[in-house]
C-alpha cells in the first residue's frame, strides 16, 4: 500500500501535465484554423493572394506538415504504443516521411515569400526538425528506445512552431508590431523549441531518479 501510493501520485502528475500541454496546443490549433487557415478558402483573402503564385508548393509543404502535426500527438501516447505497437511503427514511418517532405519545402516557400528576413528562421527550423527526427529514427533502428523517445521529444516542437507562432501572432499587441513582431515571435518560438525539450528530458530523468528514494522513505 505504501509503495503504490507515491507511484500513483507521480504517474497522475506526469499524465496531467502532458494532457494540459496537448489541450493547450489543441486549442491553439483550433484557433489558428478558424482565425487564419480558413481564410485560404476565400479567393480574395490576403493569405490566398499571398500564396497564389505557389499553390502546388504550398500544398506539398502544408499537407505533409499537417499530417506530421497530427500523427506526432498519437506517437507520444504511451497507451497506444503499448497496445498497438505495430500501428505505432506504421504511423512513425508516415511521420518520418512527412518530415522529409515538409521540412525542406518550408525553406523553398520562404525563398519565394515576400519576407526574405524569415529565410534563416525557416532554415533553422527545418534543419532542426530533420536532424532530430533523423536521430530518433537512427536510435530506434539500433534498439536505443529511450534515446529514440528523447529525440522525438526534441524534434516535435519544431513542428509545433508552425501553430504557436500563428497563435501568438493573433495577439493584438503583436499584430501592431508588424514585421518586427512576426520575426521576434518566430525566433523566440524556434529558440524555445531548441531549449525546452532538453529541459523537460532532464527533469524527467531527475524525477525518475528520485522515485525510489521517496518510495523507500514512505515504506
Amino acid at each position: 500500500m505504501a509503495t503504490a501510493t507515491p507511484g500513483s501520485r507521480i504517474r497522475t502528475s506526469s499524465i496531467g501535465a502532458k494532457h494540459i500541454v496537448w489541450i493547450v496546443f489543441g486549442l491553439m490549433s483550433i484557433l489558428v484554423i478558424l482565425r487564419r487557415e480558413l481564410a485560404l478558402l476565400d479567393p480574395n483573402s490576403f493569405l490566398r493572394q499571398r500564396y497564389a503564385p505557389i499553390p502546388l508548393l504550398m500544398a506539398l509543404h502544408g499537407i505533409p506538415g499537417a499530417v506530421a502535426l497530427v500523427l506526432g500527438v498519437f506517437q507520444f501516447s504511451d497507451r497506444l504504443r503499448r497496445r498497438f505497437l505495430q500501428l505505432h511503427r506504421v504511423l512513425g514511418r508516415i511521420y518520418v516521411g512527412c518530415v522529409i517532405i515538409s521540412a525542406p519545402l518550408a525553406v523553398m516557400v520562404a525563398l519565394v515569400l515576400p519576407i526574405p528576413t524569415l529565410l534563416p528562421a525557416s532554415t533553422t527550423q527545418a534543419v532542426g526538425w530533420i536532424l532530430c527526427t533523423g536521430t530518433a529514427l537512427y536510435c530506434v533502428r539500433t534498439g536505443r528506445i529511450q534515446q529514440h523517445r528523447e529525440w522525438m521529444i526534441r524534434g516535435y516542437p519544431f513542428a509545433m512552431v508552425f501553430v504557436v507562432v500563428r497563435a501568438i501572432g493573433m495577439i493584438p499587441a503583436i499584430e501592431r508590431m508588424g514585421l518586427i513582431g512576426i520575426e521576434t515571435t518566430v525566433w523566440s518560438c524556434i529558440a524555445a523549441a531548441c531549449m525546452l525539450p532538453s529541459f523537460v528530458i532532464a527533469w524527467q530523468a531527475l524525477s525518475a531518479s528520485r522515485r525510489p528514494v521517496k518510495v523507500r522513505a514512505v515504506a
